[in-house]
C-alpha cells in the first residue's frame, strides 16, 4: 500500500475482516426469538475488543471510544443481562450503523487520511442502549484504594513510581506491561499494583494509575528517561528509597508534591510526549483546562502534519488487495515449484549431452508440462474464495429495505460456499445488490396484497450459487407478482427500444427489455428505483465479467434471474481458429459440436439469412468473416461450429481450426478498443507462442447479434 506503513496496512486489513465477520454474525445469527447465542455474543465482544485495542495503539481515539461503548454493551449482555426482542432489534440496528461508520473511517485510513468524523450521535445511541439497567459499582474504588495503600505502606526500601496514562487512551494494562519492559535491567526485582497486568485491569489502572516498587534501582535519571518514552503518558511521580517519612509522603503525594506541567511537542515526529504532575489538590480544575487545551494542540499538530505529508505525495495511493490462503495450498505450491526446478534442470542437461537421448528428453518435457499444469491448478485454487461474504451483504440489503418499505421478506441463501475467483467476487457484489433491491421493490408485494392473493404475508427471496462446468451460476428468485409483459412492451415502444407489436414479441424478448438503458416501468422515482439505471448497470457489469443474464417470470408466481459467469477471469480453455489471415480464439466451453466442410447443409430463408438443420433442429448461421468485415479464404467452404450459451444456440463458420490450448486472458490493448467490432464482439485477448496477439470472441455477443 503506497504511502502508508506496514502497521497501518495491517490495521486496515485486520479490522475490515473483523467488521465483515461482525456483520455476518449479526445478520445470520439471530434465532426466531431475535436473540443471539452466547457464543455469538462472546465473538462480537472479542471482535470489538480487538478493534478497540488496535485503534488505541494507532492513536485513533474516536474509533477506540466508539468500539469501547459497544464492547461495554456486549459485556453487560454476556454477563447475563436479558433483552426483549425489540431491544435486540435496537442493539443490532445500532451495531450495524457503527459497523458502517467504522468501515468508512477505516477506508479513510487506507487512503492515508486521519479518521476525523464525529462519533457523537452513534456514541450517544450506543451509550443509551442499556443505560437504565447499568448500576454503579460503589465498592470498586474503595477496594482498589485499599490495595494501593497496602502496597505503598510495605516496609520496603524500594523506589516507588506512580504512573498515570492519558484519559481514554485505552489498553492501559498493555501500556503498563510496556513500562515494565522499558525498565528491564534497571532493578533487581519489581512489584506492581495491580499485581497481574496480564489480566483485564484497564479500568483499575485508568482510575488509580500504575504503582511500581523497584528493589535496588539504578540511576534515577535513566529510569525517568525510560518512563518518559512511554506513549500516552500523562504524568509520573518517583519516591526515592532513601527518603524519610515514606508513609507520610505516600499519603500526601497528591496534595503536597507540586510540579509544573511540561508539554513537549515536536511537529517532525509522529509521537508527542505529555508530561504533567498535579500541582495542588485545589488546582484540579485549572489542570483539566490546561490538559484539554494541550490535547487540542496535539491533535491540530497531527492534522497539520498529515496535510503536509499529503501535499508531498506525488502519486495517488493505490489500494492493495489481500487474500487469506489455506496453508496446505502454500505447501503444495512450494513442493511443485521444487519439482519444476528439478525437472527443468534435467531437461536442460539432456539437451546438452553429447549422446542426446530423444526419448528421455521428451519424457522429461512431458513431466515438466504436467507439473506446470498442476502449478496452474494450485495457483487458480488459491484465488478461489467462497461467495458467502457477498451473499451475507445481501442480508443487510433485505433487512434495511424491509424496515423502510414495510414488506416482510425472508432471504434464503443456497450454495454460499461455492467458490469463485476473488476478482469476480469483488465485481459481482454491486450487480447482486441492484437485483435484490429490484426484487424487493418491483417483485415483492406488500403484506396485505399478498394476503389478498392467498400468499403468505412473508415473501421469500432466494439467492443461490452453484458450479456448472467452468461457470458459476447465480440465481435470484422471488415469489412476488412477476413481470408484466404488456407493461414492459408498452414502455419499450414508448422509449423507442422496439418497433414490434406486442403479439410479435416473445416473453423472453420482452423480459430482456428491462435491461435496456433508461428503462423503468416505475411512474415515480423512489429511493430504490425509477431512474432506469439499475438493470442497465447490472447487464453492463456482468458483461464485463464475460457473463450473461437470462430472465424468467410467471405472473402472480414470481421472477427468476439467472447469472452465468466464468469461474475465473485469468485462464480459459480455447479453440484457435483461422479467419482470413488472422488467428482468433473461441472459448471451448461454448463449443458444442464441430462440422467439417461438406458435412453440413445450408439453407436460406426469404430474407437471405442462412440456417442449418442439425439433428432436427434449425440453427441460424453467422459467418465470422462477414461479422468482422474481413475477406474469407473460401466463401463457399469452411468449418461450421455449433456454439451454445444459456441465451441460445447458433452456428458459426470459420476458415480453419488450428487446435485447442489453455490461454491466459489479457485486456484488449487500448489501440484496438477504438474499433467498434472489437468492442462489440471480443471479450479479451491472449498472447500466442510466437508473440502475436489473438482476440477472444464473446460468444454471447455473437448470439444476440
Amino acid at each position: 500500500m503506497s504511502g502508508i506503513d506496514s502497521m497501518t496496512e495491517f490495521y486496515v486489513y485486520e479490522n475490515m475482516q473483523l467488521l465483515e465477520q461482525l456483520e455476518e454474525i449479526l445478520l445470520s445469527g439471530q434465532s426466531d426469538t431475535g436473540e443471539l447465542s452466547q457464543e455469538e455474543i462472546e465473538e462480537i465482544f472479542r471482535a470489538m475488543h480487538t478493534i478497540k485495542g488496535s485503534s488505541a495503539m494507532m492513536g485513533y481515539d474516536s474509533l477506540m471510544n466508539l468500539t469501547h461503548s459497544i464492547e461495554d454493551v456486549f459485556d453487560e449482555i454476556r454477563s447475563g443481562r436479558k433483552l426483549t426482542q425489540s431491544k435486540w432489534e435496537e442493539v443490532i440496528d445500532v451495531v450495524l450503523a457503527i459497523i458502517d461508520f467504522l468501515k468508512d473511517e477505516i477506508s479513510k485510513v487506507q487512503e492515508g487520511l486521519f479518521p476525523q468524523a464525529s462519533i457523537e450521535e452513534l456514541y450517544q445511541r450506543s451509550s443509551n442502549l442499556l443505560k437504565e439497567d447499568i448500576e454503579e459499582n460503589i465498592s470498586y474504588n474503595t477496594q482498589v484504594d485499599e490495595t494501593v495503600d497496602e502496597v505503598v505502606n510495605l516496609d520496603s526500601n524500594g523506589m516507588k513510581i506512580k504512573v498515570f496514562f492519558e484519559d481514554g487512551c485505552g489498553m492501559e494494562s498493555i501500556r503498563a506491561l510496556g513500562v515494565l519492559m522499558s525498565l528491564e535491567g534497571m532493578h533487581s526485582s519489581i512489584k506492581t499494583v495491580p499485581e497481574n497486568l496480564e489480566d483485564d485491569c484497564d479500568g483499575e489502572i485508568a482510575q488509580n494509575g500504575l504503582l511500581l516498587v523497584l528493589e535496588n534501582p539504578i540511576d534515577k535519571e535513566a529510569i525517568e528517561k525510560a518512563i518518559q518514552g512511554t506513549m500516552f503518558l500523562k504524568c509520573f511521580e518517583i519516591e526515592e528509597p532513601n527518603e524519610n517519612n515514606k508513609e507520610e509522603v505516600a499519603e500526601a503525594e497528591v496534595s503536597e508534591k507540586i510540579e509544573e506541567i511540561e508539554i513537549k511537542e515536536d511537529l517532525n515526529k509522529e509521537e508527542t510526549v505529555i508530561e504533567e504532575t498535579i500541582t495542588n489538590k485545589e488546582e484540579t480544575h485549572v489542570l483539566e483546562v490546561v490538559k484539554e487545551e494541550s490535547q487540542t494542540e496535539v491533535k491540530e499538530n497531527k492534522i497539520e502534519e498529515k496535510k503536509t505529508l499529503d501535499k508531498n505525495k506525488s502519486n495517488k495511493e493505490t489500494k492493495n488487495n489481500f487474500l487469506t490462503v489455506n496453508i496446505n495450498k502454500i505447501d503444495i505450491l512450494m513442493n511443485l515449484v521444487g519439482e519444476i526446478v528439478t525437472t527443468e534442470s534435467m531437461v536442460e542437461k539432456q539437451s546438452q549431452l553429447e549422446n542426446f537421448d530423444r526419448d528421455n528428453f521428451e519424457k522429461q518435457a512431458r513431466r515438466l508440462h504436467q507439473l506446470t499444469a498442476e502449478l496452474q491448478d494450485v495457483v487458480m485454487s488459491i484465488r478461489m474464495v467462497p461467495i458467502s461474504s457477498t451473499f451475507t451483504k445481501m442480508q443487510r440489503v433485505v433487512r434495511d429495505m424491509s424496515k423502510k418499505t414495510g414488506k416482510i421478506v425472508d432471504l434464503e441463501l443456497i450454495g454460499e460456499q461455492t467458490e469463485v475467483d476473488k476478482t469476480i467476487l469483488e465485481n459481482i457484489s454491486d450487480p447482486l445488490m441492484h437485483m435484490i433491491r429490484n426484487s424487493m421493490d418491483h417483485g415483492v408485494e406488500m403484506p396485505e396484497e399478498r394476503k389478498a392473493a392467498g400468499k403468505p404475508e412473508k415473501a421469500t427471496v432466494t439467492l443461490e450459487a452453484k458450479n456448472t462446468g467452468g461457470d458459476v451460476v447465480i440465481v435470484i428468485k422471488d415469489d412476488g407478482r412477476g413481470l408484466n409483459k404488456e407493461a414492459i412492451v408498452k414502455k419499450a415502444i414508448e422509449k423507442g427500444i422496439t418497433t414490434k407489436r406486442l403479439e410479435e414479441i416473445s416473453d423472453k424478448e420482452a423480459y430482456n427489455f428491462i435491461m435496456a438503458p433508461g428503462f423503468s416501468t416505475k411512474e415515480a422515482v423512489t429511493e430504490y428505483s425509477g431512474r432506469g439505471v439499475g438493470m442497465d448497470v447490472v447487464h453492463t457489469n456482468i458483461k464485463k465479467l464475460r457473463g450473461s443474464i437470462t430472465i424468467d417470470s410467471e405472473s402472480g408466481k414470481g421472477t427468476m434471474f439467472i447469472i452465468r459467469i466464468p469461474l475465473t477471469l485469468a485462464i480459459i480453455d480455447g479453440m484457435k481458429v483461422e479467419i482470413g489471415n488472422e488467428i482468433y480464439i473461441i472459448p471451448s466451453l461454448n463449443i458444442k459440436e464441430v462440422f467439417r466442410s461438406g458435412s453440413y447443409e445450408i439453407v436460406k430463408n426469404p430474407n437471405g439469412e442462412e440456417h442449418s438443420i442439425v439433428r432436427g433442429n434449425c440453427y441460424k448461421i453467422h459467418r465470422l468473416a462477414d461479422i468482422l468485415g474481413i475477406e474469407s479464404k473460401d466463401k463457399n467452404e469452411g468449418i461450421m461450429i455449433l456454439v451454445e450459451s444459456e441465451i441460445g444456440n447458433i452456428c458459426i463458420i470459420v476458415d480453419k481450426i488450428i487446435g485447442q490450448q489453455n490461454v491466459v486472458i489479457k485486456p484488449i490493448p487500448q489501440l484496438l478498443t477504438q474499433f467498434e467490432k472489437v468492442q462489440s464482439y471480443m471479450s479479451g485477448c491472449s498472447i500466442l507462442e510466437d508473440g502475436s496477439i489473438s482476440l477472444i470472441f464473446d460468444v454471447n455477443s455473437i448470439i444476440t447479434r
